[in-house]
């Protein structure tokens, strides 16, 4: 019933919202007035003050001589007022005669009947106790009453009000939480999901289509989007590994043609630019597959992981030391993920003399620090150095023994491809750290 009559456009909801609390606020309002009209109704206190009107008012009429009488009969018929005769030295430490002043509901000066109100003694000044009105009577008598104007709050706001006051609100607070809900949460997940879209991997993940009618066109585009930046790279990544690969075939061609020649420097120095650029072409089919590739998901133990690894290294003549505390295992490609750590390690060996793996299984992650002791990388180029082709020497010359700018870039893939995250670190006392951080299973 509610979805049916409640309006799609967030203009409109928000206008139903207000609306809505206006109409709360009124309710409660016309519900206070009534319980504080039967409070005063039925208050004692109330009737109180009326008892003293009517009294005073006896009193002026009655002779001077029988006044007295008159307030005992009131006294045994009604000992809750508070009401005597008194001399005029009760005025003369406070006596107020400026005519028309108010103190309270009060107007000092006359009234009617030929009687004044001389002073008022506030409830302050009484300790919080109802007000003391002294009243001069036609013949000048001198009256002192206690009008009890001050309903206690108990009879006000009591019980019932309480009670109906408080499922009101209630009502409404869940009624508002679940509308702003309603409102806010389509658009939470909008921009979650715009968030974290190409941070580890750019495979659509639709968004529900809900909420306000513009949340809902904003949502349909979103994934529209998604769809068509994941089918861009798609077609990139083939068209680029359809040349790698067709550019096999030439190079293979002008191979065999060299090995027709007779030995001598241009064909020795021609065999190696072929060598370097099949390498090239080689690393750069294998940067464009990672990430995407088609090898099966399985549990792996880190910490064995990372042995099996430093005994290889070791069993090769290189120095890595591994230091591990804890346990954890990650859901990926054992062989992606063991060619992004190789790809590290060789950085490492290659810009320093020795290399050291620190492993953390954590909570919730599994931290993995590659350390070396060379030079290191500066800040502002660890951005630039973690894309494809880009490489430390800004000549971009191709010696013996570098790379082609592919080794961080395609460990990125890789362990963005596993739902993880790799970071560039300075290591105390000069040299890189590459964190990578896995999710634990």
């Amino acid at each position: 019933m509610i979805r049916r009559f409640w309006p799609e456009t967030m203009r409109n909801q928000i206008l139903v919202l207000m609306i809505c609390a206006s109409l709360f606020m009124i309710l409660v309002g016309v519900i206070t007035l009534y319980f504080v009209k039967q409070a005063f109704e039925g208050n004692p206190t109330i009737m109180n003050s009326h008892f003293v009107s009517v009294a005073v008012t006896k009193l002026n009429e009655t002779p001077a001589t029988e006044r007295q009488t008159v307030l005992s009969e009131l006294s045994q018929e009604l000992p809750q007022l508070k009401i005597e005769l008194v001399d005029e030295e009760a005025l003369t430490t406070a006596k107020s005669t400026t005519e028309g002043k108010r103190s309270g509901p009060f107007t000092l000066g006359e009234t009617v009947l030929g009687m004044r109100i001389e002073h008022v003694i506030g409830p302050l000044e009484r300790g919080f106790k109802p007000p003391l009105v002294y009243m001069r009577l036609s013949d000048d008598s001198l009256v002192a009453a206690e009008w009890g104007l001050r309903p206690p709050p108990a009879s006000i706001i009591g019980l019932p009000f309480y009670l109906f006051f408080g499922f009101l609100a209630l009502t409404f607070l869940g009624l508002m939480i679940w509308a702003a809900k309603g409102l806010v949460r389509p658009l939470s997940e909008l921009a979650a999901s715009a968030k974290t879209f190409g941070e580890s991997s750019v495979n659509p993940i639709p968004i529900k289509e809900q909420g306000p009618r513009e949340v809902r066109v904003a949502a349909q585009a979103f994934n529209r989007m998604q769809h068509r930046i994941n089918d861009f790279i798609e077609k990139r990544t083939r068209m680029l590994a359809a040349i790698s690969h067709d550019l096999r075939t030439p190079l293979t061609r002008l191979r065999l043609r060299l090995d027709l020649l007779d030995d001598g420097d241009i064909r020795n120095r021609s065999l190696e630019d072929l060598n370097v650029m099949e390498e090239q072409i080689d690393t750069a089919l294998m940067f464009l597959r990672d990430g995407s590739s088609s090898g099966p998901v399985q549990r792996i133990d880190v910490a064995s992981l990372l042995q099996s690894l430093a005994d290889q290294y070791s069993d090769l003549g290189f120095s890595v030391r591994l230091r591990s505390r804890g346990s954890a295992t990650i859901e990926a490609c054992s062989s992606e993920i063991t060619r992004a750590l190789s790809n590290l390690v060789d950085n490492a060996i290659q810009y320093a003399s020795g290399v050291e793996i620190d492993f953390a299984g954590e909570q919730d992650a599994a931290c993995i620090d590659i350390i070396d002791h060379g030079s290191g990388i500066q800040a502002s180029e660890r951005e630039r150095l973690l894309e494809p082709f880009e490489r430390g020497d800004a000549a971009r010359q191709i010696r013996k023994g570098t790379g082609f700018g592919l080794g961080l870039a395609t460990s990125k893939a890789i362990v963005e491809a596993a739902s993880g995250k790799l970071e560039l670190r300075d290591t105390p006392g000069g040299g890189l750290t590459v964190r990578l951080l896995l999710p634990v299973v």
